[in-house]
């Protein structure tokens, strides 16, 4: 009994019962990191043809962008902006096709004072590509 204990207490101190990450995990930390670099092609190649963005507010639901190709304009013309925002995941977890993340988003204000605020997101991960992703209202962090 005590060397099966020593045995699993050696695995766990290895490593080899630490918690997987979620399936669509990097596809969404590559989405995120895409955006952070302003680069819409690595965007492109991570959306579904069919992609949705949507955003959730206090009694709303809307579509924000509807397709790849609305998608990919409205990051292009973010990319073309001044506007410097970057974004980091700050806890997820997984349920088979959907990543739930808080976002915080990090920029300077015209004062020249970091802003910060933080959301929750949804992606959903369709065959290794963001089908859908659901924002909800953000909160100062």
């Amino acid at each position: 009994m005590r060397r099966r204990l020593a045995g699993l207490c050696a695995a766990l101190a290895a490593g080899a019962c630490a918690p997987q990450p979620p399936e669509g995990a990097a596809v969404v930390d590559a989405f995120i990191t895409a955006y952070n670099d302003k680069d819409v092609d690595a965007m492109a190649a991570l959306m579904h043809r069919d992609v949705q963005q949507i955003g959730v507010s206090e009694d709303r639901v809307d579509v924000v962008a509807r397709g790849k190709d609305d998608l990919v304009r409205q990051m292009r013309r973010y990319a073309a902006s001044e506007q410097r925002t970057r974004s980091r995941i700050d806890g997820l977890v997984g349920d088979g096709a959907f990543i739930a993340v808080r976002e915080v988003a990090e920029w300077s204000g015209i004062d020249g004072d970091t802003r910060r605020r933080s959301a929750l997101a949804v992606y959903e991960v369709e065959n290794g590509l963001v089908r859908r992703v659901w924002y909800y209202p953000a909160s100062a962090d």
